[in-house]
C-alpha cells in the first residue's frame, strides 16, 4: 500500500482525507453544496442512526420509500413517540416505479449520521435536509464514513464534534456494530501483518465496458467483465467485485446485487457490470476490486473504462432495462411547462431536447397546452416547472415513472410511462459560506455566480432518456457541474452512443414486451450541416491540423474551432479558428484548420457550427495526444481520488508531490518499491489547478492536474 505523508506546513487536520466541501462546486447529480455546519444547524433532528427497515409507500402520485431508523445517537431535536421514519423518494410498489435523479438512496443496514427535516409535500413525515448531502454515510471495514462533497478518516470524536459542534449528542442506544467494528480493527493492528495469501488478479477484458446493457433478462457481451487471477476462491462466499461509484466520481466503491454473477472460481470470475449496484449507484470507470471470502482485496493494476451506463429498474433482487414507449402516440413523449416555468429558461431547455433529438433520435417535444396542474407526480402529464421545495442544493430532478408487465409469468418488461422535470428557482438561495447563485439561460458563457441551464437541463434530460452517471472529462452524463461551467455538447462515444442503444432497443420491442404501448419511434432529423468526418492530428513544430467534412449544408455561415486542453476545468472551450462555411449546399464539403499551438499532454477539440440565422450546434469531441511524458493522471479533473502512473527504476519507490501555483506542497505520497501505479488521496484539496511531479528514480515528470 503507498504511504501518505503530510507535506512540510502546517499540520492538518483529522479531515486529512475529507474533501472538504468546496464553494460552487456540483456533485452528486447536479448538488450545490451545503456546508457541514448549515445541515448541523437547520436540520430539525441530527441523529446517528442505522437503516432497520424499508418499505415503500404510495403517497398519492409518488412511490416513495419509507425507512424506519434504529437511532443511537442525537445531536439535535426530539425524537417523536413512535418509530424515526424518513421517506427517500422512489421505489418499487407490485408492477410499478418510480425513479427520481440525484435522490438520496438507502439500503437496509447502512448506518451514519442523518440530517432530517419535514417533507413539505407529505404532511408529518421527515426527509433528509439538503438531499443526498443530509447523510453521511459509515463504512464499518475501514471506520471512515463519506458523503457526496466529502471523505472523513475516523469516525469518532472528531467527527462527532464536527457535526454536534457547540451541540452536544446524547446517546439512546449503543451502537454494537459499530463497537464490534472498532474492536475488529484494535485486534488487527495489536496483532501486526498476517501471514496471508492475497488474491491477485491479472488480467481482465474487455477494457471497455458498458454498464446496465446486460441484465438477467438481456444480453450484451459488452456488459460483461472477465476477471482472471489467482486467489478468488473456489465458490464465492463472501467474496465479491466492487466498482468505482460513478455517483461520487469513483472516490467510494460499489457492489453488483448478487444476481449480476454470472461465475466464479478460484482463477476466474465474470460478473455483470451494474448500472444500479446493491446500493443503487452505477459502476464508473476507475480500478476495481475483488475480495476472497476472507476479505483480502485485490485491485486492478490498471483501470477500467465504463463508457456509458442506462438506468435499470429493480425488483426482486433482479435488475431489468427499461423501454421508452410513445404516451403521446405520436412516436414519443409530450411535454408540457407549467405556470411555474419562466419564458426565458424556455429556449435553453429546447435546444438541450434538440440536442437528444438530432443525432441520437429521443423523440420528445413541446405542447402548445400548458400543463392543467404546476405539479410533478404520476398523473398522464410530462411536466416540466420550477419547484421551491427541492432539497437544498439540489439544481434539478427528473421523475421517471415506469410499469411492468410479465407475459406467462416469464420475465417482467418495464416501460417508462412518464417522465417530469423540476429545477430549483432563482437565485439559487445562500448556503452558510456559500453565496447565492443565478441562473444563465443565454447562449453566452455563465459566470463564475452561474450555474448554466441548458446544460443542467441536458443533463436531466439525460435521465429521461433512461441514462444514468458516468466518469468522464467529456459527457454530459458525467457525475458532476460546476457553476461557470458548460456541458452542452453531448459526446458521441458516450452520451450519443447510449441514447442511441436505448433508441434501438425501444424501437426493436415488440408489443408484449413493450406491454401494448404505443411503439416508441426514433425522431425524424434535418440537421442544417450533415457532418460526415472530424479528426485531429498532430506534428511537432507544425501544430494541430483540424479536418472535417460535410455531405450537405443548409443556411451555414462559418465553422468556429474550440479547443479544451486535459488540465482545464470543464466547461473552458476556447475558439481557436474560424472557417467559413458553404451556406448551402448539396454537394460534399472538405475543410481544414490548423492550430500552431504546441501540445503537451492531450487536448479537446469541437466544431461550433454557426447557421445564418443566428443558431449554433456543436459537432462530438475528438482528441489529440502529443507524446507520452510517462506519467499519467486520471480522471483529470479530479475529485477524491486520482490514479497515478509512471516510469519507475528497478526496486525504486515513487516519490509524488502535489504543488500549487505558489510551489507550495499541499500533498504527497510514497509508493512501495516496484510499484509503479496506485492512488493519490486528494483529501483536503482545495480546488485549483495543481502541478503533479512524480519521481520513480529515472528522472522526474510533470503533469498539471485539476482538482474539483
Amino acid at each position: 500500500m503507498p504511504r501518505l505523508f503530510r507535506c512540510a506546513g502546517p499540520a492538518l487536520s483529522f479531515l486529512l482525507y475529507a474533501a472538504a466541501p468546496q464553494v460552487g462546486r456540483a456533485q452528486g447529480c447536479l448538488l450545490a453544496p451545503v456546508p457541514l455546519a448549515q445541515r448541523a444547524q437547520q436540520a430539525a433532528l441530527v441523529v446517528e442512526a442505522r437503516v432497520a427497515s424499508q418499505q415503500a409507500a404510495d403517497l398519492g402520485g409518488h412511490i416513495a420509500t419509507r425507512n424506519t431508523l434504529e437511532v443511537y445517537k442525537v445531536f439535535r431535536g426530539q425524537l417523536p413517540a413512535g418509530p424515526l421514519q424518513v421517506l427517500t423518494a422512489g421505489g418499487t410498489l407490485g408492477l410499478r416505479r418510480e425513479e427520481v435523479s440525484g435522490a438520496l438512496a438507502l439500503a437496509a443496514g447502512q448506518q451514519g449520521i442523518f440530517f432530517l427535516e419535514a417533507d413539505p409535500g407529505q404532511p408529518g413525515e421527515l426527509r433528509a435536509y439538503a438531499g443526498p448531502q443530509g447523510f453521511i454515510e459509515y463504512d464499518l471495514a475501514d471506520l471512515a464514513a463519506h458523503e457526496p462533497f466529502g471523505r472523513y478518516a475516523s469516525i469518532g470524536p472528531a467527527l462527532y464534534a464536527a457535526v454536534g459542534a457547540s451541540l452536544p449528542y446524547r446517546e439512546v442506544a449503543a451502537n454494537t456494530r459499530l463497537a464490534a467494528a472498532t474492536q475488529r480493527r484494535r485486534l488487527r493492528t495489536a496483532a501486526g501483518p498476517l501471514a496471508t495469501t492475497a488474491p491477485t488478479i491479472d488480467s481482465f477484458s474487455p477494457a471497455s465496458v458498458t454498464a446496465g446493457t446486460t441484465t438477467t433478462t438481456t444480453s450484451s457481451a459488452a456488459g460483461v467483465l472477465t476477471i482472471t487471477g489467482a486467489g478468488f476462491g473456489a465458490t464465492q462466499g463472501a467474496g465479491y467485485v466492487q466498482f468505482r461509484n460513478a455517483d461520487d466520481g469513483g472516490a467510494t466503491f460499489t457492489q453488483p446485487l448478487a444476481s449480476d454473477y454470472i461465475n466464479w472460481s478460484d482463477t476466474q470470475i465474470q460478473v455483470r457490470v451494474p448500472s444500479r449496484s446493491a446500493a443503487g449507484h452505477p459502476a464508473g470507470t476507475g480500478t476495481f476490486q475483488v475480495a476472497d471470502n476472507s476479505g483480502a482485496l485485490a485491485t486492478s493494476a490498471s483501470a477500467l473504462t465504463v463508457t456509458y451506463a442506462l438506468i435499470n429498474t429493480n425488483s426482486s433482487g433482479q435488475n431489468y432495462r427499461v423501454h421508452l414507449i410513445s404516451p403521446d402516440a405520436s412516436g414519443g413523449y409530450t411535454l408540457q411547462y407549467a405556470a411555474s416555468f419562466p419564458a426565458e429558461a424556455k429556449a435553453p431547455f429546447e435546444r438541450a431536447l434538440q440536442s437528444w433529438r438530432c443525432p441520437v433520435g429521443i423523440s420528445r417535444s413541446i405542447s402548445a397546452t400548458a400543463a392543467p396542474a404546476d405539479a410533478t407526480k404520476q398523473d398522464g402529464v410530462n411536466v416540466v416547472r420550477f419547484d421551491a421545495t427541492l432539497p437544498a442544493g439540489v439544481l434539478g430532478v427528473t421523475y421517471s415513472y415506469y410499469y411492468g408487465c410479465s407475459v406467462n409469468n416469464g420475465p417482467v418488461n418495464w416501460q417508462a410511462i412518464e417522465t417530469d422535470y423540476a429545477y430549483t428557482p432563482v437565485p439559487i438561495p445562500a448556503n452558510g459560506n456559500t453565496p447565492a447563485y443565478t441562473w444563465n439561460y443565454t447562449t453566452g458563457a455563465p459566470t463564475g455566480q452561474q450555474y448554466d441551464f441548458e446544460s443542467v437541463a441536458l443533463h436531466e434530460q439525460g435521465h429521461g432518456a433512461q441514462l444514468t452517471h458516468i466518469i468522464s472529462g467529456t459527457g454530459v452524463m458525467n457525475y458532476n457541474i460546476g457553476n461557470g461551467q458548460t456541458r452542452r455538447a453531448l459526446d458521441s462515444s458516450t452520451d450519443i452512443a447510449a441514447g442511441q442503444n436505448v433508441r434501438d432497443y425501444s424501437t426493436g420491442a415488440t408489443a408484449l414486451e413493450r406491454c401494448n404501448y404505443a411503439a416508441f419511434a426514433a425522431a425524424a432529423c434535418t440537421l442544417p450541416v450533415q457532418l460526415t468526418a472530424f479528426g485531429a492530428s498532430y506534428q511537432p513544430s507544425q501544430g494541430t491540423l483540424l479536418s472535417w467534412a460535410t455531405a450537405s449544408e443548409g443556411n451555414s455561415a462559418a465553422f468556429v474551432v474550440e479547443s479544451q486542453d486535459e488540465a482545464a476545468l470543464a466547461g473552458a472551450w476556447r475558439a481557436v479558428a474560424r472557417v467559413a462555411a458553404a451556406g448551402s449546399s448539396a454537394t460534399p464539403h472538405q475543410y481544414q484548420a490548423r492550430d500552431a499551438r504546441p501540445l503537451a499532454g492531450t487536448r479537446y477539440y469541437r466544431l461550433r457550427q454557426l447557421d445564418l440565422d443566428g443558431r449554433e450546434a456543436f459537432s462530438p469531441v475528438v482528441s489529440v495526444a502529443a507524446a507520452a511524458t510517462g506519467l499519467a493522471a486520471y480522471p483529470n479533473p479530479a475529485t477524491g481520488t486520482v490514479h497515478l502512473s509512471g516510469p519507475l527504476a528497478p526496486g525504486a519507490p515513487a516519490q509524488v508531490r502535489l504543488l500549487a501555483a505558489t510551489g507550495r506542497c499541499v500533498a504527497s505520497l510514497a509508493g512501495p518499491a516496484g510499484q509503479a501505479a496506485f492512488e493519490l488521496p486528494l483529501a483536503g484539496v482545495p480546488a485549483g489547478l495543481y502541478l503533479l511531479e512524480w519521481d520513480g528514480g529515472a528522472g522526474r515528470a510533470r503533469t498539471r492536474l485539476v482538482v474539483q
